[in-house]
């Protein structure tokens, strides 16, 4: 017993002396944490502790996986982030030194967890003794609390789990496993292999394998026990029944934080409305997933282990057809997109590549909905705006049909700006088209789309180029278009009110000295957002800014000279970055 108590204390020196938290701490120190540690275990689904309690202990995670859920005061829980082996968490109540100190958010185990228990007290008395090493604990720790919250998390263990009665688990999970790039560091885990085994086996299968694959099966034990050691849960049906014909096998709450996706099996191209009765019946999946083939579930792969690509549109009027041209470019690239998001005409476009449309289909479709003829043709009593907007409305629902969002197979997001609430409107359900139309509603020009007691509008009125919106929905790199950040707004005119009327009669059929009507609104419900774009540029991995020189924002009979630049912009700048591998 003697020699198994001196080995476990050097397996967990030597443990906390690997983890970067401890790195600044010399051997003495490194004894002295270890002395104060207690071992404890918590099953997954269970609490470590709830938001509110008494800050009274830091805990460091052995083995397992974590989650930190925050109630807001409306009610809603947030996820903050996740704790992974060699983390630690509960440490910011210990580290502000507040006497009263209580925690921050609720922590749940995601996973059965190993982890040591360091004390109030304990922590204290390591200050007193070892100042610095301490200090450099703390700093190492809060830098991680404020740089993991509002990201992605990443899944290194899933659960495949039937989501419906008769679909083959098994066999999609060995298609999953199969896209791993490195199929050496991946094992498949079915309730055969793990029978009988203890906690500390599954922990031991982790150490060995980066990524463990459960596969479900009928068994309420067995599935319960795949959703305790994992990450991310999977649910798996085949869409060619809807869930009102077959028996449905909701994933077990064993642990309600876990995310949990649905995977929806496709023969062809995912059919417009056809995927609504799914979504309600699995009504606590964060994400949904199209598979028609192995490379939507190389897509779902990367979603999952945070290397998925984002494609970010911005808006810009007439300006936005460069974004065909640069999508042209990216594909030539060889570069792969896993979800996409835009603002106004780049929600537009972006919506279209969402739809896995060809370069042919895509230039094709726009050109025939809105270049060949004026979108803005329809005058009316300028009450709400100058054009009634029917125009618009037709063209998209021409385009796109009655899709709703979530039948596109590549994700997809567009924003509007809600002056209801004064907020950004972030759209990821419901009809396209609609959506579409609250995106590109530019103030004064097209009429609001009243929704639901909302007034929406544009979303370039407060974001433009929507790259937060991508940065918290995925954990890698993100690239960006931006078409309307270096349109300017001019005029060689010097005045401060217009002419008599019949002085500017002249312009409507000569050349313009002023901008017009509509010219103005457009560029000045863009203006707002260019802050905020320019702080979301630096979030992104690739920013492509097309030189657009003499193509104003309404401009549409300029649609081929902007894809060719657009083209021709974004060639340049892929061949001059070199590295594509990113």
């Amino acid at each position: 017993m003697l020699h198994d108590a001196e080995t476990e204390r050097r397996n967990l020196l030597r443990t906390l002396a690997e983890w970067r938290l401890f790195a600044g701490m010399d051997a003495a120190a490194l004894s002295a944490l270890a002395d104060e540690l207690r071992a404890i275990c918590v099953t997954g689904g269970s609490m470590l502790f709830e938001q509110g309690d008494e800050a009274d202990s830091l805990y460091l995670l052995l083995h397992g996986r974590m989650a930190a859920v925050r109630r807001d005061d409306d009610g809603r829980r947030r996820t903050l982030g996740t704790v992974s082996p060699g983390e630690c968490v509960g440490e910011t109540g210990l580290i502000s030194g507040e006497t009263n100190a209580v925690r921050f958010a609720r922590v749940v185990a995601l996973r059965d967890c190993e982890l040591m228990r360091l004390s109030k007290e304990g922590f204290e008395r390591l200050v007193a003794s070892y100042p610095h090493a301490m200090l450099g604990m703390a700093r190492l720790a809060l830098r991680r609390f404020y740089g993991v919250r509002g990201r992605p998390e990443l899944a290194h263990c899933v659960a495949i789990l039937p989501g419906m009665s008769g679909v083959d688990v098994a066999g999609f999970a060995r298609r999953f496993a199969a896209a791993f790039p490195d199929r050496d560091d991946v094992q498949l885990i079915d309730a055969e292999t793990a029978a009988g085994k203890p906690s500390a086996w599954f922990s031991e299968r982790e150490s060995k394998s980066r990524n463990l694959i459960f596969i479900g099966n009928d068994s309420p034990e067995w599935r319960d026990r795949c959703v305790r050691q994992s990450d991310a849960v999977l649910l798996l049906v085949d869409v060619a029944r809807q869930p009102a014909q077959c028996a449905l096998v909701p994933a077990p709450n064993s642990v309600p934080d876990l995310p949990q996706h649905l995977v929806m099996l496709q023969h062809g191209e995912p059919r417009a409305g056809s995927n609504r009765a799914w979504r309600s019946a699995f009504p606590h999946a964060i994400a949904h997933h199209h598979i028609r083939h192995d490379a939507d579930i190389s897509r779902l792969l990367r979603r999952l282990t945070g290397r998925a690509r984002g494609l970010v549109l911005s808006g810009g009027g007439a300006r936005g057809f460069a974004h065909l041209g640069v999508i042209c470019a990216l594909r030539e690239a060889g570069l792969v997109f896993d979800f996409v998001g835009g603002s106004s005409i780049g929600a537009i476009v972006g919506a279209g590549f969402a739809a896995d449309w060809s370069d042919e289909q895509m230039l094709e479709t726009y050109r025939e909905h809105f270049v060949n003829s004026d979108p803005l043709g329809d005058w009316t009593l300028p009450l709400v705006s100058l054009r009634s907007g029917s125009r618009v409305s037709r063209r998209l629902r021409a385009a796109f049909g009655d899709r709703d969002i979530e039948d596109l197979p590549i994700p997809f997001f567009c924003v509007s700006s809600n002056l209801t609430a004064g907020a950004l409107e972030v759209h990821e359900r419901g009809p396209l088209w609609c959506w579409l139309r609250a995106s590109s509603s530019i103030p004064g020009v097209l009429p609001p789309v009243f929704s639901a007691g909302r007034v929406l509008v544009d979303g370039g009125v407060i974001d433009n180029l929507p790259v937060g919106e991508m940065r918290s929905r995925l954990a890698g790199e993100i690239v960006a278009v931006d078409v309307g950040g270096s349109y300017r707004l001019e005029t060689t005119m010097e005045e401060t009110e217009l002419p008599p009327w019949w002085k500017l009669i002249g312009e409507l059929f000569g050349v313009r000295r002023r901008p017009g009507l509509k010219q103005i609104l457009l560029r000045a419900g863009m203006v707002n957002s260019e802050a905020t774009s320019q702080r979301r540029r630096k979030q992104t991995r690739l920013l492509i800014k097309p030189t657009l020189d003499g193509i104003e924002l309404l401009d549409w009979r300029s649609y081929d000279r902007a894809v060719e630049l657009g083209y021709e912009h974004a060639r340049k700048q892929l061949n001059a970055s070199g590295d594509l591998s990113f």
